[in-house]
């Protein structure tokens, strides 16, 4: 029998510690010097990941930040070249690791194991380096006592990143103690391994751009509001310095061009002592005074600086000359003392608390790096309207849309930072739409996977997390992911691995079905959380009184029907087993013939059974859209519900709106409801949105109900709705191996609009354009594709004309006769 074999790969801190609970977590710190004599490789490529976090400085440049979220099933790591920033003489590698603790709730968007742990190595063996890179006990590590991951924070109840910082550490420690790291020992032979189990970087690093703050409100200090303004507003080095008197305090706010996600650096020369304290509070708008804190706001105007800014903190104590660390990440450590928190900040305003300690403090700047996944924006829209309402309904959307996109994507940056199955179902398919990119959605669908418990039956509601989380409903927008990916991208081989899940999530519904009603059934179950929407009238938890009573959501089925239907084109394209594509089909019938008999009461589809129903409370907008998605109802009927469902001018029924969560299905059902609805909604549905523009809101807000986030992807439905309803280009097959064109001509007199799309290993472009004077009968659409291997079949059909079917050239053009003319 062969001798065991042991993974020897990864570092650590010798006497790292978890039992503190005044803090969420600990920073610890890793750095090596070597000396290199002779010219540095070309090429020095390494493999590099910790648990939680790290950051990667080489000769005080910032190298890497990462690792992508992992969790049990897969933890990744990332490959960088470092030559670049490796020279001949005295170099030093530093890593800055966020380790936060195991077996604690904090932190919720960010999942670790058990034990923290460093891996850096080369990848190509070489005798010369690898012994200068790799983990080992040449390796100086120390622990960060000086600084806490707060938990103190009424407004973060999720990412617990915020910084509390001091002089001294437990016990009165003043300075770093640097220890050699530790070697961790795990078995690698008969089947076991280490706890991480490794993969490679499936997405591009984040991008980074430079920008500064606009402008400063509410100064309260000696020095004057234009010199404050020069010295924030303007990042080059020719701004004078502010010298700020000891003993004084200072105050003001600045405001980012519009929402961001950034690195924060704040410099200041090295004090001759310590004990000067500067506040970063990190907010979204200034707000009235809120209900709740942080779930129920009162915001108006966002921009209105007589009210409040309140949000998340960092708490920095700087430490002088007498108590510098040194740590490697920055090039003047010896004469500058900078303030970065670790991880990105979400903001659109920031207040700075500055109270100078016994020694004079001079201000030399703040930088800010905006950071986000690096989406290419190539989808654009250009209409006639007078105001450029749908040039801001698209933009702001885009602006939302890449807020929320990081390492995964993102229900919000500035509270949650998780990745919700249903949010990320609309946000993916918004990428598609803006970039053709599907990177970041295919990372999502195999995180979502990994997230499945077999005990249930269903994925996780967001992955990767530090806390499960199951709410059924989003395992089906999970299997929606599926289809759509299929859909736009034909990646068989991606798809067929998760079929498995994919029936095991429907089998948890099919199994709840009940035998009275033929309806699915879910009461409520401990670790179940039945989330519907979020409406004033579903408060605390978002799901309808009746169906708490009931089990039976109308919603739950209308929603299962819907699923089950793509499940069976998947099962047909991907699957080997026709006659479970069948079955799926066969179910969907029978549930939507259930819901028409149980869930109607002649007039609106109920919440739950509506025999037992009260129409003034039981009838929402949600069940109706639904209804229509299912295919419970169809055609003329789906029409005439949802004309009167949505007309907000209609006061007679009692019947409780969708939040901006459901707008992308809303539009769904008008537009599968055919005939004239959609064209006849569109202008008024976005009023909405305008409402926002008119706070002076740069992203979409989360719901109009609690207003917590002023970021929130889903509401960016203006993206698939301008480009494949206005504009009228999506896939008739999946894969875009041949397309569909039918564009809404009435809804401007002119249009330009660039969509993009993925097909056959490249990204192509179409461009469709129409112009028209009010007078004109005649309007001349034209659609131009380019970027393609080989033409492609499109089947383009006019507003009241027949379907035609033309295999693409440079240009087509076509004639639209205005018969309202």
């Amino acid at each position: 029998m062969a001798a065991e074999t042991f993974d020897t790969s990864w570092m650590w801190h010798p006497s790292f510690r978890e039992d503190d609970s005044s803090t969420a977590g600990r920073f610890v710190h890793f750095r090596k010097n070597f000396i290199v004599n002779e010219e540095p490789p070309k090429t020095l490529r390494i493999k590099i990941t910790a648990d939680t976090r790290y950051k990667l400085y080489i000769n005080c440049q910032l190298v890497s930040f990462g690792p992508v979220k992992g969790d049990v099933n897969i933890w990744f790591y990332d490959e960088i070249d470092i030559s670049p920033y490796i020279h001949s003489g005295d170099n030093r590698i530093a890593i800055h690791v966020l380790r936060l603790f195991s077996g604690t709730s904090y932190g919720t968007s960010f999942p670790r194991l058990g034990s923290g742990g460093v891996k850096i190595a080369t990848i190509a063996h070489d005798t010369m380096w690898s012994p200068q890179i790799q983990s080992s006990t040449l390796w100086e590590t120390a622990v960060d006592l000086f600084t806490k991951l707060r938990i103190d924070e009424p407004e973060d109840d999720f990412l617990h990143v915020y910084e509390k910082t001091s002089i001294l550490g437990s016990e009165d420690v003043t300075s770093l103690d640097w220890v050699p790291a530790i070697i961790l020992r795990y078995q690698s032979s008969t089947g076991v391994s280490a706890p991480w189990k490794l993969s490679p970087r499936l997405i591009p690093n984040m991008e980074n751009q430079k920008v500064q703050f606009t402008t400063i409100w509410n100064v309260k200090s000696c020095r004057s509001t234009a010199a404050w303004l020069a010295a924030v507003t303007d990042q080059s080095s020719e701004h004078e310095d502010i010298h700020l008197p000891a003993g004084t305090s200072h105050q003001l706010d600045l405001e980012a061009p519009h929402h961001i996600t950034a690195f924060i650096r704040l410099r200041f020369k090295r004090p001759l002592k310590g004990g000067a304290t500067v506040i970063i509070t990190y907010s979204e708008a200034y707000e009235d005074k809120p209900e709740q804190i942080p779930y129920l706001r009162r915001k108006g105007d966002r921009r209105d600086k007589s009210k409040c800014l309140i949000g998340p903190r960092d708490i920095f104590v700087l430490r002088g000359h007498d108590s510098k660390l040194d740590l490697g990440y920055h090039e003047s450590e010896d004469t500058e003392e900078i303030l970065m928190p670790f991880h990105w900040r979400t903001l659109r305003f920031i207040r700075l608390n500055i109270q100078v300690g016994s020694s004079d403090l001079t201000w030399q700047g703040i930088e800010v790096n905006m950071v986000r996944y690096p989406l290419e924006v190539l989808g654009a829209v250009k209409t006639s309207s007078d105001d450029g309402i749908a040039e801001k309904l698209y933009e702001t959307s885009v602006q939302t849309l890449r807020n929320c996109m990081h390492d995964c994507y993102e229900d919000c940056p500035f509270y949650e930072q998780l990745q919700y199955a249903m949010d990320t179902r609309s946000s993916a398919l918004f990428t598609y739409y803006t970039s053709a990119d599907d990177r970041l959605a295919r990372q999502a669908i195999i995180q979502l996977h990994s997230s499945f418990q077999p005990s249930i039956g269903l994925t996780a509601s967001r992955a990767p997390s530090n806390q499960l989380q199951i709410i059924p409903h989003f395992s089906l927008y999970w299997v929606c992911m599926l289809h759509d990916h299929f859909t736009f991208f034909g990646d068989r081989d991606f798809i067929r691995p998760f079929l498995p899940v994919l029936d095991a999530v429907l089998g948890y519904f099919h199994a709840r079905i009940s035998e009275k009603f033929d309806l699915v059934a879910l009461p409520s179950t401990e670790g179940i959380w039945n989330f519907h929407d979020w409406t004033e009238q579903w408060r605390p938890y978002g799901i309808p009184p009746s169906v708490v009573k009931s089990g039976i959501s109308t919603y739950t089925n209308s929603l299962y029907a819907y699923t089950l239907k793509m499940a069976s084109q998947l099962q047909l394209e991907c699957g080997s087993r026709p006659a479970l594509a069948e079955e799926y089909s066969d179910r969907a019938s029978r549930i939507g013939n259930a819901v028409q008999r149980h869930c109607f009461d002649g007039q609106y589809f109920t919440d739950s059974l509506a025999a037992d129903s009260d129409p003034n409370i039981d009838r929402s907008q949600q069940n109706q859209v639904w209804a229509v998605l299912s295919g419970a109802v169809c055609a003329t009927n789906a029409q005439y519900l949802l004309r009167r469902a949505l007309n907000t001018l209609n006061h007679s029924d009692s019947i409780i709106k969708t939040s901006i969560s459901m707008s992308f299905y809303t539009l769904r059902a008008i537009s599968g409801a055919s005939g004239p609805l959609y064209d006849e909604l569109f202008h008024e549905f976005w009023q909405p949105w305008r409402d926002q523009l008119a706070l002076q809101l740069t992203t979409w807000e989360e719901d109009d109900v609690s207003h917590r986030s002023d970021c929130h992807a889903w509401g960016s439905a203006p993206i698939h709705e301008f480009l494949a309803e206005v504009a009228g280009i999506r896939p008739a097959k999946p894969g875009w191996e041949e397309m569909e064109f039918t564009p809404r001509i009435g809804l401007y007199r002119s249009l330009e609009a660039a969509i993009p799309f993925y097909r056959e290993g490249r990204v192509a472009l179409a461009k469709v354009t129409w112009a028209r004077a009010d007078s004109d009968t005649k309007t001349r659409v034209f659609l131009s594709i380019t970027g393609l291997s080989r033409p492609i079949s499109v089947h383009v059909r006019l507003p009241g004309q027949a379907m035609v079917t033309l295999d693409s050239s440079e240009e087509m053009c076509f004639i639209w006769m205005n018969c309202e003319n």
